[in-house]
């Protein structure tokens, strides 16, 4: 098409009449060439920022269920894409690792202009990879402290002692998280602890049984879960209230009587609660040891305690 018209100007230059509609000719020509240029132009900047756009939210998506079901991680990832404008043939997500998805996506884009200057179309690609790291800080943290050692996933945990079982001579298991009394410490479990605890931070426990408290901070949560099927440690809702997030601890000061003052945090984990049992000095707050993705920081540490963080690799 492009050798016909440009065969056509050749004739047409060789008469003086045809002068005015050369010109006008090659403007066109021009102009074409310009607005095919802004408009095709424009059209694969718009879609290849929707295609990467819409990888990031996929991998991101699926990354978090990851560490608890890895087939429907892949299966979240390619909903995200399916939602947010993207054909199946277009798109392909890989779990490259236990901790991280990689998505690669490809979309033909049809030209509106540039078919005149024989283009017919482009192509856009975008990929993205997400991944999973262990948490070292974190804000929302609940007032209980749970001892480093060996636990099982699924493994049922003693959160919160009654005073009848001490976990420690003169401890119960809670910690004292932005000021100390029976309302502070409600307010921390119904709600989690706002400002951020870190690795390596030194708390001070909470010497008192916090009985109440604790049966209503734990209620709280326990009758906030409304999900239906009911949160199971294979299956549950991200943000659940009844997910604590939990320090790993070890004792760092004890008293001159034996008892424990001050505990050191060592790493995070998450615990699905069970139940409140028991009343007065013989309660007890257990929890199932999950594995979760929840918001905080992620950097360098030795202890995976299976919390962690999901973010942008490339």
């Amino acid at each position: 098409m492009m050798y016909k018209l440009l065969r056509r100007i050749k004739q047409l230059a060789k008469n003086e009449e045809g002068t005015v509609i050369v010109l006008l000719a090659i403007s066109m020509v021009v102009l074409a060439g310009f607005t095919a240029l802004v408009t095709d132009a424009g059209l694969l900047f718009v879609n290849h920022s929707r295609i990467s756009n819409a990888i990031d939210s996929a991998v991101l998506a699926g990354v978090q269920e990851l560490p608890v079901n890895p087939e429907q991680a892949l299966e979240i990832a390619s909903n995200y894409a399916l939602r947010n404008g993207m054909a199946p043939e277009e798109y392909e997500f890989v779990i490259t690792d236990p901790y991280s998805i990689r998505g690669t996506v490809e979309r033909q884009v049809g030209f509106f202009f540039a078919p005149l200057l024989g283009f017919n179309g482009g192509q856009v690609h975008s990929s993205a990879r997400a991944s999973i790291k262990p948490i070292v800080a974190s804000t929302g943290i609940v007032p209980f402290g749970v001892l480093e050692g060996n636990y099982s996933f699924g493994q049922e945990v003693i959160l919160k002692e009654g005073a009848g079982e001490e976990l420690h001579p003169g401890w119960f298991g809670a910690l004292r998280l932005g000021g100390s009394g029976a309302s502070v410490y409600e307010a921390n479990v119904k709600q989690g602890y706002s400002a951020e605890i870190k690795i390596d931070d030194v708390i001070e426990i909470e010497s008192g049984n916090m009985s109440g408290p604790t049966q209503t901070g734990i209620g709280y949560r326990l009758n906030s879960c409304c999900h239906v099927p009911c949160c199971q440690i294979n299956q549950f809702v991200q943000g659940c209230p009844r997910i604590l997030i939990i320090p790993f601890i070890n004792i760092e000061e004890i008293d001159s009587e034996g008892h424990p003052y001050s505990v050191r945090v060592v790493g995070f984990g998450a615990f699905l609660v069970d139940s409140y049992v028991g009343s007065g000095n013989e309660n007890k707050v257990k929890g199932r040891f999950i594995r979760y993705v929840a918001h905080g920081k992620t950097g360098e540490t030795s202890h995976d305690y299976g919390l962690y963080s999901a973010e942008l690799c490339e």
